[in-house]
């Protein structure tokens, strides 16, 4: 058999390895020109900077050496790099990698480039969910570890660390209350994204100017809450904003229709829909599937309520 790496993965590692040395350099340009536009990766280094991605590939701890471990593809426009950081050699001489600080960098194809989509904190065959960190976070502050430094790209991920707004992207004075209210209330980094989203798909079509900035972000924060199974009353984020919880219920609304929501909408929701598979068999089948889940079916509370600092 040929020791030689399948083509995507020869094409996979420069693009990788790259983004690394960018980041070592904190040379934001260099990072940015590495990313897939519009991307998990491109929206958090545009409202964060480069401190998601440091996060995400446990670049905040001692990263001297890496290796790409593993590499996969998932059909022709994507795929998936393992960075696993040195922490010496076996007995044969081959580097030897810390398995608790495994990321996945998913990469996309652009014009026939490949760049980084986004990056997960978790192994490439075991990736990590928002809600299996909320899950995870919990367990790991109730047992005093929270602390843990290795925790904390899972923290980014739920909320339960926060980062500061380093970014160059400019907002508007809805994005900036909502993002800076979202980060007060520990919404994680891809919920903030998806938000920003949300309302930049709206706004230019719903009149935003027509209510108070406040009553927006408000509505936008309680759709997010929504979207996040979250116990959050309007009330309280009515509170938050200085405005009504009459004024969100109208205006979160108005967004909802305009947008066509739903409870596990792809372009917002970072929930994976539970009746996908058997959506995408019902119309292979010609058959009608069932209308969408209305946003706001099932809430509870967040999962975890301690932050990690």
């Amino acid at each position: 058999m040929s020791g030689r790496l399948p083509l995507y993965a020869e094409e996979a590692g420069p693009v990788v390895r790259r983004l690394v040395q960018a980041l070592r350099d904190r040379d934001g340009l260099a990072v940015g020109s590495l990313l897939l536009p519009d991307s998990e990766a491109d929206w958090g280094l545009r409202l964060f900077g480069i401190g998601p991605l440091i996060f995400m590939l446990y670049m905040h701890l001692e990263c001297d050496e890496f290796v790409l471990p593993r590499f996969a593809r998932r059909g022709e426009r994507e795929m998936l790099a393992e960075v696993g950081w040195v922490t010496g050699t076996d007995a044969g001489g081959r580097a030897v990698y810390d398995p608790r600080r495994l990321s996945t960098v998913i990469l996309g194809r652009v014009d026939q480039a490949w760049k980084v989509s986004d990056v997960n904190p978790a192994p490439l065959d075991d990736p990590v969910t928002v809600n299996k960190a909320q899950d995870t976070l919990k367990r790991v502050v109730e047992q005093g570890q929270g602390a843990n430094p290795l925790w904390f790209p899972w923290g980014v991920l739920t909320g339960a660390f926060q980062l500061k707004r380093l970014g160059e992207e400019s907002l508007d004075e809805v994005e900036e209350l909502f993002v800076e209210g979202m980060g007060e209330s520990g919404f994680g980094l891809p919920e903030i994204v998806r938000a920003v989203r949300l309302w930049r798909d709206f706004a230019p079509g719903g009149d935003p100017g027509r209510h108070r900035a406040e009553v927006y972000a408000a509505a936008v924060e309680y759709i997010m809450v929504l979207f996040g199974f979250y116990g959050d009353s309007q009330a309280a984020i009515a509170e938050q904003y200085g405005v009504s919880a009459s004024s969100i219920s109208a205006t979160w609304r108005k967004i909802e229709s305009a947008l066509e929501l739903s409870q596990f909408d792809p372009r917002y929701s970072v929930h994976p829909d539970p009746g996908a598979s058997l959506e995408a068999m019902l119309r292979q089948r010609a058959e009608e599937p069932p209308p969408p889940v209305p946003l706001g079916v099932g809430r509870g509370a967040r999962s975890y309520d301690a932050r990690v600092y």
